[in-house]
């Protein structure tokens, strides 16, 4: 199965510069973690503790995650299905003062 993935800001960085690509996921029930783990086996750990990070054994999000522009919060978060040709984009989060 084939997803469109965005990346926007740093996490283009992250990704050797691949602001948009298409992913392939081998998973038999896709999840926007299986997206999040499947491009840190391509572009490595950094990336994925961006998208998202496991905290006391769960996993949550830290960058703004829209699946077919619609925020997973909103949604069943890491946990919600993805379907073929779906498009997730993340943005990275900042915060500061």
């Amino acid at each position: 199965m084939q997803v469109t993935v965005e990346l926007l800001g740093f996490l283009a960085g992250l990704a050797r510069g691949k602001p948009k690509l298409k992913l392939e996921i081998k998973a038999e029930k896709p999840t926007i973690l299986t997206v999040v783990k499947a491009l840190g086996e391509k572009f490595g750990l950094e990336l994925e503790r961006n998208l998202a990070e496991s905290l006391y054994g769960e996993a949550r999000k830290v960058a703004l995650i829209l699946l077919n522009g619609v925020e997973v919060n909103a949604l069943r978060s890491l946990e919600t299905p993805v379907n073929e040709g779906d498009k997730v984009v993340f943005i990275p989060v900042g915060s500061g003062g």
